[in-house]
């Protein structure tokens, strides 16, 4: 297991990866905008949307590249496509490359959306899929709050520029995880290996992560080969099997974002400049505290998603978000947000938003999508992830210019739309393995839950 966890860790720099470059815009724009020039709001606009493009684009492309190539060649194919992407913005101080550059990191991303929990899910023995797959989320935000902690830096002398530093450290973690899984990690998941019959290679990947089990679950894998489809169409996608849950697995990737936490994340520094009147140093703070907040929460959530199960925590942490928004639409809608009273009410709802989400939606909702959806089904729903959260990327500052408040009024309706669906259609699907879940899906018993789900409401409450 312990060999295991450090092959789980490694394919989880590609979430730093990812964190980090979320972030980093946050800490350097004002010194990118000014070195290449970017003077209009098109073009700043530009430099987020094109990366939300490019994540739709790459999370679609996860599924071609997993038909064409095995997991760990996925990873590190997409780590020479990281390095590549990042180099692209210095091969000259041109708004274009740059622009080109966001755009490949944005497509880097979206792979890394996808492969990263399939690679988890895969990997880890169904008693431990839930805590391995929070390590995703856990180091997403440990890669944002990398970002906040480097802008303490940004004042000191460097042999390079600021900027370039942090635009170049990205590199660091695709590297890392590159070579190791050329060299250390050599292992491909079990369901690869069963799908193509790669019996050796399942064998050993098996004892390894079974240990004294090894034997039996080696069994189960070959037996799982007959069962086992090497590839899902389109057509497979929209049957019957799959319809229902494709729906709610594309139904909830979108409403994550809908529900407004990277309308948050991308403007944090502005409405923290707005409450604070424009204190660089307590913005600095309150935007260190988001980075610990969502560190936090993803380590509660490794605690806690093996004693409540998927469906409660989903279920109460979308709520949670609902409360929050709403109570901060109040705030911001009246007199009181412009007293200093409202401010600390405004920061408090913002920082309870982020600790509902960070326990919730953001760690379990791509384990949750692995667990019922197979890659493509995943990927199409990682598609309506990033096209949704470049559609509140683009309106959130177009709505705000109206009135801020309208914002967050309506990320709380989607916020409650979300809880709705989880109340309603999603199952509880921890201990399950494929076969359970595709049983249920079905014979479509949305009225009755499983055993499990009822003992699981019942201790959460």
């Amino acid at each position: 297991m312990n060999k295991l966890l450090l092959i789980i860790l490694n394919c989880c720099l590609g979430s730093l990866f990812m964190g980090f470059c979320l972030g980093q815009m946050n800490v350097i724009s004002t010194e990118v905008y000014n070195v290449y020039k970017i003077d209009d709001t098109f073009t700043k606009g530009l430099m987020q949307s094109l990366l939300t493009i490019g994540g739709g684009v790459g999370s679609i492309s996860a599924s071609i590249l997993m038909g064409l190539f095995s997991r760990r060649k996925c990873l590190q194919i997409t780590d020479v496509f990281g390095m590549m992407a990042i180099m692209i913005a210095f091969m000259d101080e041109s708004r274009y490359l740059l622009l080109a550059s966001r755009f490949f990191v944005g497509l880097v991303l979206g792979l890394n959306g996808v492969l990263v929990p399939v690679y988890i899910n895969e990997m880890s023995p169904k008693e431990k899929a839930g805590i391995l797959g929070t390590m995703n989320q856990l180091f997403i935000t440990l890669g944002i709050l990398t970002t906040f902690l480097m802008s303490s830096f940004s004042d000191a002398s460097l042999p390079i520029p600021f900027y370039k530093l942090m635009l170049y450290l990205p590199m660091i973690p695709c590297i890392i995880r590159a070579s190791a899984l050329s060299t250390v990690f050599k292992y491909e998941t079990p369901v690869y290996c069963a799908k193509h019959h790669l019996n050796q290679q399942l064998h050993k990947v098996v004892e390894m992560i079974y240990e004294e089990k090894a034997e039996k679950m080696y069994e189960q894998f070959q037996q799982s080969q007959k069962s086992t489809e090497r590839s899902m169409t389109i057509n497979q996608l929209l049957s019957s099997k799959y319809r229902s849950r494709l729906i709610i697995g594309i139904s909830l990737a979108s409403l994550q974002q809908l529900g407004g936490i990277n309308g948050i994340m991308f403007y944090s520094s502005s409405i923290f400049d707005q409450v604070t009147g424009q204190a660089a140093k307590k913005v600095f703070y309150l935007n260190l505290i988001v980075g610990f907040i969502g560190v936090f929460t993803a380590l509660l959530a490794t605690v806690i998603i093996e004693q409540f199960g998927r469906k409660p925590i989903l279920k109460y942490g979308t709520l949670w978000c609902c409360v929050s928004l709403l109570m901060l639409t109040f705030v911001m809608s009246n007199s009181i947000g412009d007293t200093s009273y409202g401010s600390y009410l405004i920061v408090i709802c913002i920082f309870s938003y982020l600790f509902g989400f960070g326990f919730s939606l953001g760690p379990l909702l791509f384990i949750y999508l692995t667990e019922i959806l197979p890659d493509l089904g995943v990927s199409a729903s990682s598609l309506m992830n990033w096209m949704s959260g470049g559609l509140v990327a683009q309106m959130f500052p177009i709505i705000a210019s109206y009135d801020i408040s309208y914002c967050f009024g309506i990320f709380s309706i989607f916020n409650f739309a979300a809880y709705l669906i989880i109340q309603q259609k999603v199952i509880e699907t921890k201990g399950l393995d494929r076969e359970s879940v595709d049983k249920y899906f079905e014979n479509q018993k949305f009225d009755q839950m499983p055993y499990q789900e009822v003992y699981q409401e019942d201790r959460f409450r």
